[in-house]
């Protein structure tokens, strides 16, 4: 017979703690039963002086043998061997049984614990199959049967308690012993069946409920894939958005990040505290951040475009922003404004150099010749060195707006260095002393040449503007440098002319406009000099690299390629 609390294993074990529980649960209670039992026999003998009548110790043999089953049972409970011993039928059988003999002795059917049977009865039903449930039931009605018939009818000697030495009369089988058969039925019956129609109940509750688990199990499991699958389709978005130059990022309404690729983070890196989002955040409602926003950041030029996320319904979902650089574009539309500049510069170069270049001319030449026939000490002769320097002026002014506007080719020779810059450092030498600045000629004669293919007559000129430049900056006192030397300008070699003072410094914000065309601090430059020395520089093939702190100088590097002047010497 199987039982329906818990299969057991092949051999008998029982298999889980449901089952194992509920089996501690009948040893442990049997035990109670003895005990209670014992207690009572001793009790009533011994202090109410009520014994059998019969004398008999039947009872006492009941609880050993009862004892030592259960004693098995708490032993050998796990076998193999005895699984016929620990099966709930078996245990529920025994009981009946003992119960019958225990009642039998103790008054029979006066023995108000003869419907304890419905107790075997109930467990019967909770712990069994009906069909050996509907057994036990039998059992114990046909236990109780004998019971009470057989002593009703004199078939089995009928046990009474009584003191005292009294008589003890055997109640013949009558209505009152047939209705007491006839009710304990009943009892036994309809406790049968409610015990079973609730264990179904419940047995169904039970299997809805691990319906329910096995479903809420799967459902758990569905979710875990999808979390997986989003998992993924998030990771190969975040790989996707990751490869991308520009920086992407995602933000709420409320303006946290909740997405943002690689770039962005090194943006936001290279800002620090200045805010999560790459760009300056904007403020207002959401509608009013998007558009196009261009800043500068780390020396670069950067363009911010944002864009509102709607879902289903129009709902805003939050804010996308992509960031570029826009370097290289801006020095393009720089560079076009530049030679847009240019082609003005000529246009109007070209008409100063028709229009006014012959007048200068003439005035300039009938100075000198008016010079020549006034003595040395004449007044007129300042007036006139003054309207001859004027002129002159007005001619360098002509001649640098057209070397601007149409540079022409430079013719390619080898030179020295170092002899430009010795000559050079003789020509300022004068206007150096004159204004109190100590000028460095670290190429002085005797060093080893520095040769460089170029057009010595361009780049003389552009140096010389350089130099000027550093002298005019400079106080009394100050400090001007001018040397040429070897360097390593990337994978290439190049050669380098620097001149560098200590005076005043630039700031950064005129740094980025020193050689824009008509650009100048000075009250009476004409911004020419460093736009001219840049575009020579540029026609070498090399380029002008400025370094400037503000109270503590300026320093200007010329670098050239070396071109084949190495093996020219």
């Amino acid at each position: 017979m199987k039982t329906l609390v818990d299969q057991p294993t092949p051999g008998g074990a029982l298999p889980n703690p449901t089952t194992g529980d509920y089996f501690r649960w009948l040893v442990a209670l049997r035990w109670v039963a003895i005990g209670g039992v014992a207690a009572a026999l001793v009790g009533t003998e011994r202090l109410l002086g009520l014994r059998p009548a019969s004398g008999e110790a039947l009872p006492w043999w009941v609880l050993g043998a009862l004892a030592l089953y259960n004693l098995a049972l708490s032993v050998l409970g796990g076998r193999r061997e005895v699984a016929w011993l620990t099966h709930f039928a078996a245990q529920i059988l025994v009981d009946c049984l003992a119960l019958a003999l225990l009642v039998h002795e103790a008054g029979g059917v006066e023995n108000p614990f003869l419907p304890l049977l419905v107790l075997h009865v109930v467990n019967a039903n909770i712990v069994l199959e009906p069909r050996a449930a509907l057994a036990l039931l039998g059992f114990a009605l046909t236990a109780a049967t004998i019971v009470v018939v057989g002593e009703g009818m004199s078939w089995l000697p009928h046990h009474c308690l009584r003191g005292g030495g009294d008589a003890c009369w055997a109640r013949p089988l009558g209505p009152w012993s047939l209705g007491t058969l006839a009710a304990l039925g009943l009892t036994l019956g309809s406790s049968s069946y409610f015990a079973r129609y609730l264990t179904r109940r419940l047995h169904d509750s039970e299997g809805r409920l691990a319906a329910s688990v096995s479903a809420l199990s799967t459902e758990k499991e569905r979710l875990a894939e999808i979390r997986s699958a989003v998992e993924t389709e998030r990771t190969r978005l975040q790989a996707i958005i990751d490869c991308m130059g520009d920086a992407v990022t995602f933000s709420d309404p409320a303006g946290e990040v909740l997405l943002s690729n690689r770039r962005a983070r090194e943006l936001r890196g290279h800002a620090g505290a200045e805010g999560a989002e790459p760009g300056p955040r904007a403020t207002g409602d959401l509608p009013a951040r998007e558009g196009r926003v261009v800043f500068e950041r780390g020396g670069k030029s950067l363009e911010t475009t944002r864009s509102e996320v709607r879902g289903p319904g129009g709902k805003s979902l939050g804010l996308v922003a992509v960031t570029r650089d826009i370097s290289e574009r801006v020095a393009l539309e720089r560079h076009l404004m530049d030679d847009e500049r240019m082609v003005v510069v000529g246009k109007m170069a070209a008409a100063v150099a028709h229009e006014i270049n012959n007048p200068i001319g003439v005035v300039s030449l009938y100075a000198q010749h008016a010079l020549a026939k006034l003595p040395q000490d004449s007044p007129l002769a300042k007036h006139l060195e003054t309207i001859q320097r004027n002129a002159e002026s007005c001619r360098k002014i002509t001649r640098e707006l057209l070397e601007l506007a149409r540079p022409r080719t430079p013719e390619r020779r080898p030179f020295d260095l170092r002899a430009l810059c010795r000559d050079i450092a003789q020509s300022v030498e004068p206007l150096a002393t004159r204004q109190g600045v100590r000028l460095s000629d670290q190429s002085r004669s005797g060093t080893a040449p520095l040769w460089v293919e170029g057009d010595p007559d361009q780049l003389r000129q552009a140096l010389l503007n350089l130099t000027l430049n550093a002298i005019e900056a400079c106080e009394a006192g100050d400090r001007v440098f001018v040397r040429a030397y070897e360097t390593q300008d990337g994978d290439a070699t190049a050669r380098v002319v620097e001149v560098a003072d200590t005076g005043a410094g630039i700031s950064q914000e005129t740094l980025a406009q020193i050689f824009q065309p008509f650009f100048t601090t000075k009250p009476a430059g004409t911004g020419l000099g460093l736009a001219v020395a840049d575009h020579i520089v540029k026609a070498h093939g090399g380029r002008v690299a400025v370094e400037s702190t503000p109270g503590r100088g300026t320093a200007f590097r010329l670098l050239l390629p070396a071109g084949r002047a190495a093996g020219a010497a």
